[in-house]
């Protein structure tokens, strides 16, 4: 009986959007450590997805470069593409035309990872600490807490970048060790007071 009400659920159906395409030499090419070892990547499917950001970014571009400058699609989908490029810091301000996206490469879009970021204006040691602290929760954008190291920073939020105020490293309540270490010699303080009457 059991299996055949088993059988009667069904699973739904998973999306067939991807969020990543893997290459198709993946065997043949180098390790992740030779190409992009400075970010702190975790595994070749973070390289994966922004090469398919990338490539729908320049798609979209290429579209619209097709059409006259005169045409209201290129207009106003090229100045959003443009647009959001400048605000996750793709591409710096004076760069306001679509062949500019058509340039960009797949290190312009990892220096503008969290991990990445962190590393540069100094809270971490290096970029594989920089992945700890943030999954460890230490790390909030504008005081949002972020554990997603390849979040895409805005230049507007860059700034507000700073230690959690839950975190140790920000304020908040001492660490586990700590607590105890606080506690063993607050108790042998005590007991040390204890035998000198």
């Amino acid at each position: 009986f059991f299996f055949f009400f088993f059988l009667m659920i069904r699973r739904p159906p998973r999306s067939t959007l991807s969020s990543s395409s893997a290459a198709s030499d993946v065997y043949k090419r180098q390790g992740i450590n030779a190409e992009y070892g400075q970010y702190g990547l975790r595994c070749k499917r973070e390289i994966w997805r922004v090469n398919l950001t990338l490539s729908n970014m320049r798609r979209t571009a290429r579209t619209l470069l097709t059409l006259p400058e005169t045409h209201e699609r290129r207009q106003l989908e090229g100045s959003a593409l443009l647009r959001r490029c400048h605000n996750l810091g793709f591409l710096e301000s004076d760069k306001d035309q679509l062949d500019y996206v058509l340039s960009l490469t797949v290190p312009d879009i990892l220096e503008r990872r969290l991990q990445t970021v962190v590393h540069k204006i100094g809270l971490a040691k290096s970029v594989h600490h920089a992945r700890v602290l943030i999954r460890q929760r230490h790390i909030a954008v504008a005081k949002q807490i972020v554990v997603t190291p390849s979040f895409i920073v805005r230049t507007s939020s860059e700034r507000h970048i700073a230690f959690a105020e839950q975190s140790p490293f920000g304020g908040g309540r001492p660490g586990r060790v700590r607590r105890v270490k606080a506690k063993a010699a607050k108790k042998k303080a005590a007991g040390g007071a204890d035998d000198d009457e």
